[in-house]
């Protein structure tokens, strides 16, 4: 009976794969949203709202909550892609390369991508590794408080690959569920640095 439960949940988990945002015909049709009626105003009025994640090569990152979106206190005035991936999600592989490319060419813009399909720090190490990796990765199994967060204030509902632009002032400029092109990239990069 145990058996039969676990064939129909992973038949179920496969199917829905990534999520449903992130078939490959939805990431070749899609533009960038860039919404500019962000809600301003934040859900949660508690003062001091911060976080300490820790790269997976060692890094502290230190997050608090501004009014218009999150300050990095490591990455201060530069504009910032938070992404959640996974390590098993197509969409999300496709644009690791594009997000290498692009650290590259934009040497101001920070990345900080969390792992969220459940590997540990040791395997992410390898993970990363292995696709040559140039940003700063987290494993999201050591940040639930912080994924959490990012659930409620973005209205995240798990699909993945997903971003949020940050600007160089901290502010929240661009949500985008799916994964992108170098060009959608390059047009995000944009907005922030304006």
């Amino acid at each position: 009976m145990l058996i039969r439960q676990l064939i129909i949940f992973l038949t179920i988990f496969l199917i829905s794969g990534c999520g449903s945002k992130n078939s490959d015909n939805n990431e070749s049709n899609k533009s960038v949203t860039i919404d500019k009626n962000i809600p301003k105003k934040s859900i949660n009025k508690r003062k001091d709202i911060t976080f300490t994640l820790e790269t997976v090569d060692g890094k502290t990152l230190h997050l608090k909550e501004i009014p218009h979106g999150l300050e990095i206190k490591e990455f201060k005035n530069r504009p910032i892609l938070l992404i959640m991936f996974g390590y098993r999600c197509p969409p999300c592989l496709r644009e690791i390369p594009r997000l290498i490319e692009l650290t590259k060419k934009h040497k101001d813009l920070a990345i900080v991508a969390l792992e969220v399909q459940g590997l540990n720090s040791s395997e992410l190490k390898d993970f990363i590794e292995l696709r040559n990796i140039n940003y700063n990765v987290i494993a999201g199994y050591d940040s639930m408080n912080f994924i959490s967060y990012i659930q409620a204030k973005a209205g995240w509902g798990g699909s993945i690959p997903f971003l949020l632009g940050i600007d160089k002032r901290g502010e929240v400029k661009i949500i985008q569920v799916g994964g992108l092109f170098e060009s959608q990239l390059e047009l995000v990069y944009k907005e922030l640095i304006k």
